[in-house]
């Protein structure tokens, strides 16, 4: 895992090793509260208020916390973050719908989408178009639902951000920029 670890983050195994070695210092039980990945989050977002940064919280620690213990146990975290940091653009983006489906429903919705982008607002304040929060996640709504269902499919979601559609490269641009 180390090994693992060190090529998909660019850390040397030895800082590998320091960081799990800091985190498990860090949380003795191998399991960390959702109170010390919210200040986690809160480092790596800086310039959201703290509502702003619940809300990305919420939606990030049900993808490491998927069967809702109220905890992310050691292997958790680092198996979310090595994909999340990976080289495998496919798996990355699996991972990424999870955060998408808000409703852990197998699907997006167009009010999901809604909910997260609008959540991200700090996020996407910076987009070419200038587009408020709600029209740029209905441009990517657009974009993933190839069928015109009303659901985006992690197929969807997945296709829609390797054929680099604009909106939706954007968006999981916006959700990687957070790790790193």
């Amino acid at each position: 895992m180390v090994a693992e670890f060190s090529t998909t983050s660019g850390l040397s195994e030895l800082q590998v090793r320091e960081h799990c070695k800091d985190w498990l210092s860090q949380h003795p039980n191998g399991k960390m509260k959702k109170k010390c990945f919210q200040k986690m989050m809160s480092q790596a977002l800086p310039d959201f208020t703290t509502e702003e940064a619940e809300k990305m919280e919420n939606h990030l620690f049900r993808i490491y916390d998927p069967h809702e213990k109220g905890f992310i146990d050691f292997h958790e975290f680092m198996t979310v973050f090595m994909v999340l940091t990976g080289d495998e653009p496919k798996s990355v983006l699996e991972k990424m719908f999870l955060i998408f489906d808000v409703k852990s429903t197998g699907t997006i919705t167009n009010d999901e989408m809604c909910t997260l982008v609008t959540d991200m607002d700090k996020l996407v304040q910076d987009n070419v178009d200038n587009e408020t929060a709600e029209e740029l996640a209905k441009h990517a709504f657009e974009e993933m639902d190839k069928d015109r269902d009303g659901h985006v499919t992690m197929e969807e979601f997945v296709e829609a951000i390797l054929a680099r559609e604009k909106f939706s490269t954007y968006l999981a641009l916006k959700i990687l920029n957070i790790f790193g």
